[in-house]
């Protein structure tokens, strides 16, 4: 087995693109699930920088293709379980679900971006400005989506039922 290469994202990377992203994916997974955000907030931002900061340790270890993905899920749902008290097996249904969501938007937006622009996916993936600039749609995809679901109160499960989030 070929071991991968290591990836150092730039700190402007991890500011504005990871943890907006992470940010995005878990209230997308948690307002699936019936979870009240607005009262969260902060500790939803908590949990973007934490998994944020997990995406980019993992992406420093020499791992073969796919593995960093394969281990970084299990690891975002770890700050759901200690900082919202929901357990770990619905943390981690919550994170599967919306990184599914967001891998779908991001396997479908960027290759309409390198096939508009020209420009190949590694010159993006080196260039920062390129890797932040070629973010901004997906961003206000999974935004959109995000509005949508909170407006038509969509859900797939709802948690709060079951009395597992914000027992106090």
């Amino acid at each position: 087995m070929e071991v991968g290469t290591i990836e150092i994202m730039p700190l402007l990377i991890v500011l504005f693109a990871s943890i907006p992203e992470e940010f995005l994916i878990t209230v997308l997974g948690l307002k699936l699930f019936g979870v009240k955000i607005r009262p969260l907030i902060g500790k939803i931002v908590v949990i973007a920088i934490l998994q944020a900061a997990i995406s980019f340790s993992v992406r420093l270890l020499p791992l073969p293709f796919g593995i960093h993905t394969i281990l970084q899920i299990p690891l975002f749902a770890l700050p759901l379980y200690l900082l919202l008290g929901l357990p770990y097996l619905y943390s981690l249904v919550v994170i599967l679900i919306s990184a599914t969501l967001y891998t779908i938007l991001d396997a479908s937006i960027i290759p309409l971006l390198l096939y508009w622009t020209g420009i190949p996916l590694e010159t993006v993936l080196t260039n920062t400005t390129l890797r932040l600039l070629f973010f901004i749609p997906q961003f206000t995809v999974m935004l959109l989506l995000v509005i949508i679901v909170s407006l038509k109160k969509i859900k797939i499960f709802d948690i709060n039922n079951y009395k597992l989030v914000n027992k106090e």
